[in-house]
This record gives structure tokens, sequence and C-alpha cells, in this order.
């Protein structure tokens, strides 16, 4: 931004032919009246008081034209350039905090906090470069789920902070940014000058029309109209207007219309300000995400699980597949056997403290148990809410019993797995991804995984596992699993296939139908 000290603008409209103009229209309606008032028979007293009296309206008219002739033909406005320079960068710098504070922000659903994604904007340009999906970083690097969430969210959790660190190395741009500061068309004079025309053509527009009227046939109406063009009270008020805004033009006050236009000037330019502002940001910014979400790509194609993190998730993936081995009897086992109070077809209570989603204490079908090592059982409890029943029905193949009887056993196989997979883990976990991004915590506190089947309109399992000694100590639902021996527990929060996932999904996470479909709804 160019400093000069002083800036001026000159108004060269206000012309000496204009200011003739003027003058001519004040002769005019000066003439005007001075003819009629000299036109009055003397010998017509009536008419000689009327006249008398408005004397006064012409001579201040007269003095109104006089005051205008020596008003300014030329004006040069001078403001205070380095104070408007000076607010311009003001709004410039605020609009930078402000738009770099929301970039920062942003960051937050770029990089979800502890969830394994990165949601790469689309004004980003990473052509070459890719961001793979936790499934697929797992698949690539033989990793137990688990192990893939965890080095995932890791990895992107470095790219967030370093973003922010690149932000915070930069110096401050706004104090080298040059922008050309406009002066927008500002003339005063002008502005004084066709009010002050239009006061006298309104005025001339009165007596004109009062002038015509005085030729009616009718003398006692006639005689009314001469003493409406006489109305020397009223005429007398508006000729002290036109001579109050002749006084105006002639005593105009330069710092006041400094000051004015200055405003003017920063009015004119704060959007430009504001606009480079954002711009600045925006492309500074890109710049910065874009390098880092490349060397981020890097990382993930170059990944070496680290010597610890390999051997525990071949650890995790070896005791799976021993699960699969025939099991010990009771009487083999005997060292690790724990007697479980709990069968297929009994039922609990979940209390509404614990499961808030439930909305009250909520007496439920336990759907299977699964007996462990170290001591492990898990029971799978039937945790759907009416609503979530009601979506289920509405699937695909629930048209009749005989159809219901082939989906039930696909769903209840993949409650039991996830229960066989906690029972048999080191981890005790569900050997599920994650299937929300956004669940509704204070309803759901515990995460939400989901299992899909490869079909069109492919079928959704959505549940939650909870260990019995997570839960607290003034849960009447843990004291009553940890009586009968339960130590951990999958949660069957609803089913669905492809088509109602969206209805089903809203129920779980803090929005409608619409934000289904960002949060895990037809993936």
């Amino acid at each position: 931004m160019s400093e000069v000290p002083e800036h001026s603008y000159y108004d060269s409209e206000s012309s000496e032919s204009e200011k003739d103009s003027v003058c001519e229209i004040f002769d005019t309606v000066i003439n005007f009246l001075e003819c009629i008032y000299e036109d009055v028979p003397e010998d017509s007293s009536m008419f000689k008081n009327l006249v008398e009296k408005y004397k006064p309206v012409i001579d201040m008219l007269k003095q109104a034209m006089d005051v205008y002739s020596q008003s300014p033909e030329d004006l040069e406005i001078r403001y205070d350039f380095y104070e408007v320079s000076s607010q311009l960068k003001e709004e410039f710098n605020k609009e930078y905090k402000t738009s770099l504070d929301a970039f920062i922000s942003s960051l937050d659903k770029i990089f979800p906090a502890k969830i394994a994604e990165v949601n790469v904007p689309k004004y980003c340009n990473l052509e070459g470069y890719k961001i793979p999906t936790v499934k697929k970083f797992q698949r690539n690097n033989n990793l137990n789920p688990d192990v893939a969430d965890s080095e995932y969210i890791q990895l992107a959790l470095e790219t967030k902070e370093a973003v922010i660190d690149d932000i915070h190395k930069e110096d401050d741009t706004s104090s080298f940014i040059e922008f050309e500061v406009s002066q927008p068309e500002y003339d005063p004079v002008r502005k004084n000058t066709d009010r002050l025309v239009k006061l006298l053509a309104d005025f001339s527009g009165i007596k004109y029309d009062e002038f015509n009227a005085m030729f009616e046939s009718n003398i006692d109406v006639r005689m009314e109209h001469v003493k409406g063009f006489f109305n020397y009270e009223r005429d007398l008020k508006w000729a002290k207007v036109i001579l109050d805004c002749a006084n105006e033009m002639k005593c105009l006050d330069e710092g006041l219309l400094a000051r004015e236009y200055a405003e003017i000037v920063f009015k004119e330019n704060c959007p430009n300000a504001q606009t480079l502002a954002k711009s600045v940001v925006e492309e500074k910014m890109k710049s910065i995400l874009e390098g880092e979400l490349k060397a981020l790509s890097e990382k993930f194609r170059t990944y070496e699980a680290a010597g610890e993190i390999a051997s525990r998730s071949l650890k995790i993936v070896a005791k799976r597949k021993r699960s699969n081995k025939p099991k010990l009897t009771i009487e083999e086992s005997n060292s690790q056997f724990v007697e479980i109070g709990l069968k297929t077809g009994d039922t609990v209570t979940l209390d509404g403290e614990t499961f808030p989603w439930l909305e009250g204490s909520s007496i439920v079908d336990v759907l299977h148990v699964e007996q462990g090592s170290n001591g492990t059982a898990v029971a799978v409890i039937d945790a759907r809410t009416e609503e979530a029943k009601k979506v289920e029905h509405k699937m695909t193949g629930y048209e009749n019993a005989e159809k219901k009887q082939r989906i039930l056993p696909i769903i209840k196989d993949k409650l039991i797995m996830a229960a066989k997979c906690v029972a048999t883990s080191e981890d005790k976990s569900v050997g599920l991804s994650v299937g929300l991004n956004n669940r509704l915590k204070e309803l759901y506190p515990f995460i939400i995984y989901a299992w899909k089947d490869q079909t069109p309109n492919a079928k959704r399992v959505y549940m939650s596992k909870v260990s019995v000694g997570d839960m607290s100590d003034e849960s009447e639902t843990k004291k009553s699993l940890q009586e009968a021996g339960v130590t951990e527990v999958v949660l069957f929060l609803g089913a669905c296939d492809k088509q109602n996932q969206e209805s089903l999904v809203a129920l779980f996470i803090d929005g409608g139908s619409r934000d289904a479909v960002k949060y895990g709804a037809g993936a």
C-alpha cells in the first residue's frame, strides 16, 4: 500500500457555467415575483397590503442568490491517507486472523479426533498421491484392525500437528501485502447544488400553479387564489430554507468534508481488503495442507510397523487362528473354567444410566453366551430401541416369515462371530472396524462397530462392545452381570440393508438422514 501523507479529491464538476445556470434560475423566480408585485394596481388597497407584506420574500430570495454567488466554484478535499491506510490494514489483519482461525478449526473435520479417517478437501490437488482408507492400510500392512486404527490415527494426528506448526512458523504476511486504495466519487458541491435547484424548482412550480389559478372566471374564487399567491408567511419559510442551503454551500467545512470523505474511502475499500485477506489465507493454507497431505501419503506408502507393533499384531492374528481349532472340553480346560450364570434365552436388565439410548431400565434378551479362555465370558445382548427394530423390519426379506427366517441366522451369526472374537482375542476386540464416525455420544457412549456383506443392497449389523469391569460401580447391570460371571458384553444395536441404512444410522448420530450419508450410511 503506497503511503502518501495527504490525499485530495478535486471536484472538477462544479464549473462556472453550472453556477451561471443556477443563478439564472434564481433570476427567473425573482423576476417573476417582482413582475407580479409591480403589476398590482396602486389604487387597490387590499392588493397593495398583500404585496407589501410579500416584499421580504423577494428580498430573502435575492439574499440567497447573492450568498450562492459567493460560494466556492472549485473544491479540493484533503484527507488523512495515513489514517485510512492504517484502518484498512487493521481490517485486513482482522479478516486474516478470522480466516486463519476458521482454517485451523476446519482441520478437525479433515483429521477427525480418535477416528481412523482423513477427509481430503476438494480444493486440494493431490495428483499422483493417495491417502488410503484404514481398511486398505490394514490389508497392505497385514495389521490387526485395532492396531491399524491406532497407527492410522497417530499418523493423521502427526500430519494435523505438522500443518499447525507450519502455519505458526510463517511470518506475519499482512505487513507485506500491498493493495491500491481507490478513491470513489465524492462531490458535496454537486449534492448541495442539486438540493438547491430542487428547492427553487419546487417553489417556482407552486407559484406558477397559483398564478394560473388567479385567472379563474368566478370573482370570489379568483380573490381567494390571489390571497393564496401572496401567502407571505408560507413563502417566507420557503425562502429561508433556500437561504440556509445557499449559506451551507458558501461555508462548507473542509475539515468535516475531509473526515466524511475519508470514511467513504474506507467503506469503499474495506471489502477489497477483507477479500484479499481471505484469498491470501486460502492460497497459503492450501499450499501448506497439500504439502503435508502429500507427505502423509508417502508415510502410508512406505509404512513399516515397528517391531513391537508388528509382533503384537501377529500374536493377535495367531490367537484368532488358534481360536478356530476345536475347543477344549470343560474338563480339559478346568483351570480356566468360569461358571456362567446366563444362557441363551435368559433376560437381563440394562440400566438407563449406563445404556442411555434405552431411556430407562429395560429388560432385554440374551441372544448368545460365549465362553473364552483366561476367564473371559461374553454375553450378546439385544439392546435395540423400538425405532431401530422398525427400521430393521423394513429390510428386504422381511416380507414374510419364510424369508425372515433366512435373514435372522445371518444377523445372529455375525453377533456370535463378534462374541467369539472378544472371547478369544488377547485385546478383547470385536474384530470389526468402527462403523460410525459421529455417533451421538450422550446416547451411545460406546464405540459403534459395523459388519456388512459384499452383496447388492448389502445387509449391515451394528453393535457395541463394553467390558463389564469398565461400567460404573453403582450400575445394577454391572453387579448382576458380575454375579453371572460375565466379563464382556456385545450389544446388538440394529440391522438393516443398504437402502434403509440412512434411517438407522440417523438414530445413532448427531444429525439427520442427510448427515447419515457423511458418517457411514451408504459406505
